[in-house]
């Protein structure tokens, strides 16, 4: 399935979205995004994964945009080099043994949220922070912070150099995890991009928010996602 590149910011996914499929082929890295305009006000986003889920909505400043398909909330639209930041939510299916050197390494791990916290902090190169009880949209669950090593090599955007190459468009990616039923795999961007993660039971639903950026983001870029973040409603499905 070949659509756009707008998605290598956050993930690629098998179905629907202006993005790399990671279950079909090459991805288009060269075409223009088309995010929604969207002023200050809330959006409606949908959840990664191949079941039935809560929705969420989130309240954004001017300049954030929903992309088509529903699942990311961005301030930084764009196929070649520049920052990234934006939040997306994933029921996590498998996570990888290695996100560099990840070809066959993906594993379940297990149903609850300390069995994916273990595996998210266990998983190396990340350096991943001690896990931490939170509150988060009104959902107890485990907040962590986890990064892409700043002095990995990374001679293209959105690839790293030494990782292994993504067979159905040729990429390098770092990765990090798969949705529920092969519904996206989350991979990164840049080195030194930093993932901000709540590991949720929403109703007895396992769910990922992940709030990400760049190392060239600005203080106030930062401030902005974290009201984004703050602002996080999950909805009836």
């Amino acid at each position: 399935m070949k659509t756009s590149a707008t998605t290598r910011l956050l993930a690629t996914i098998g179905i629907l979205l202006v993005a790399a499929s990671c279950s079909g082929a090459a991805a288009d890295r060269t075409s223009t995004p088309s995010p929604r305009p969207t002023p200050a006000a809330t959006l409606a986003a949908v959840v990664f994964g191949s079941g039935s889920y809560p929705g969420y909505t989130v309240v954004v400043p001017v300049g954030w945009s929903l992309l088509t398909g529903g699942q990311f909330v961005l301030k930084y639209v764009h196929s070649g080099p520049g920052p990234v930041l934006g939040l997306s939510v994933w029921d996590v299916g498998r996570v990888y043994r290695d996100p560099c050197q990840w070809h066959g390494q993906d594993y379940d791990p297990g149903p609850t949220v300390d069995d994916l916290v273990k595996a998210l902090t266990t998983q190396p190169l990340r350096h991943a922070t001690k896990p931490t009880a939170v509150t988060l949209a009104g959902y107890s669950g485990q907040y962590l912070e986890w990064l892409v090593p700043a002095d990995i090599k990374s001679s293209t955007w959105t690839d790293f150099d030494t990782c292994d190459v993504e067979p159905t468009d040729g990429h390098r990616n770092f990765e990090s995890w798969l949705g529920t039923g092969g519904m996206g795999n989350r991979y990164e961007q840049v080195p030194g991009q930093v993932d901000r993660l709540w590991v949720l039971d929403v109703r007895g639903q396992r769910l990922v928010v992940d709030a990400t950026y760049s190392p060239d983001t600005s203080k106030d870029d930062r401030a902005e996602q974290q009201q984004v973040i703050e602002s996080l409603r999950f909805v009836a499905p």
